[in-house]
């Protein structure tokens, strides 16, 4: 599980796998929900981490999950 907390944002962030296995889904599913905009995520050249919360609550407010 790539996971990473910064103790200065109290966010934490994960890897597209970790989130699919979070979810439920494939990882195909979470890259259509980042290109529909329900996913909180950073990218920096090739390398994309989530928002765990912020897609938790994200998610929630669509619909999409009632899991977290």
């Amino acid at each position: 599980m790539d996971t990473t907390e910064n103790p200065t944002t109290d966010r934490i962030f994960a890897d597209k796998k970790t989130l699919a296995e979070r979810y439920g889904v494939s990882q195909r599913t979470i890259t259509n929900w980042m290109n529909a905009g329900f996913l909180v995520f950073i990218k920096i050249r090739r390398v994309v981490r989530f928002d765990i919360p912020a897609c938790d609550t994200t998610l929630r407010q669509q619909g999409l999950t009632n899991r977290f």
